[in-house]
């Protein structure tokens, strides 16, 4: 079975439900449908500047499943019928499809500069035409490609972003012990922040918000010490 990656970033505004939570909507219709199974989602963090556009955060997310037959312009055509429908007056949705596994070397690069330097429209437009890439974007101003190309590409290095859609994640509340944790959700392992695996038993105070890392092409909750136990590193958002 193929992995596929369907990113978006929807450059929401304040009566938006904003980019992570339309994207967890999105992995949820495309499984409903057939497209994609085992998804999950990542948010991953852009540049925030002035001269870029967005709500709070400038970030995009990308969902990646896994699919058959599947063909890339299916999905961007059921993805694309998706934010149309969905989308909030006043954004500039982007939507980029590819496989996991075929996502362009130059497109990497770019999307790593997304998050440290200003992108001009026209000159990623150019950068990209060459690269195959299955892409549509809407609104006023289209700017929204930028981002859904950044998180496509981030997504597949296997190194960066935060899961916001991930299987079972979502349920856990309360002490847990890291066993538990990698039981009841797609969390592969926990770590600290400074890279100690820990064991099956020692207790995480989750205080309702387990949001791995992605960490080597894996879901990894990252803690740090809070007294005999381990809170997460990560601390509530908005869009997550």
């Amino acid at each position: 079975m193929s992995a596929w990656l369907v990113a978006i970033d929807d450059t929401d505004n304040e009566a938006s439900i904003g980019t992570g939570r339309l994207a967890r909507e999105l992995a949820l219709h495309l499984e409903e449908v057939g497209l994609l199974r085992g998804t999950s989602v990542t948010r991953h963090q852009l540049l925030v500047h002035p001269d870029i556009p967005y709500t709070s955060h400038n970030s995009s997310a990308c969902i990646e499943g896994g699919a058959g037959a599947a063909d890339g312009f299916v999905l961007l055509d059921a993805a694309r019928a998706f934010l149309r429908a969905n989308f909030h007056a006043g954004a500039n949705p982007g939507l980029c499809v590819c496989r996991a596994a075929g996502v362009p070397e130059p497109l990497v690069g770019l999307g790593r500069r997304a998050q440290r330097e200003v992108l001009r429209l026209d000159a990623f437009d150019a950068a990209t035409a060459r690269l195959g890439l299955a892409l549509w974007s809407g609104g006023e101003t289209g700017q929204g490609r930028i981002g859904a190309c950044a998180g496509a590409a981030l997504r597949s290095t296997g190194e960066d972003g935060r899961f916001i859609g991930l299987a079972g994640i979502r349920d856990l509340e309360g002490l847990l012990r890291v066993g538990e944790i990698t039981e009841r959700s797609g969390v592969a392992e926990v770590r600290t922040a400074d890279g100690r695996r820990l064991e099956a038993g020692a207790k995480i105070e989750t205080r309702g918000w387990v949001r791995p890392n992605l960490v080597g092409g894996r879901p990894v909750l990252v803690v740090r010490p809070d007294g005999g136990r381990f809170v997460p590193c990560e601390s509530r958002s908005r869009d997550a």
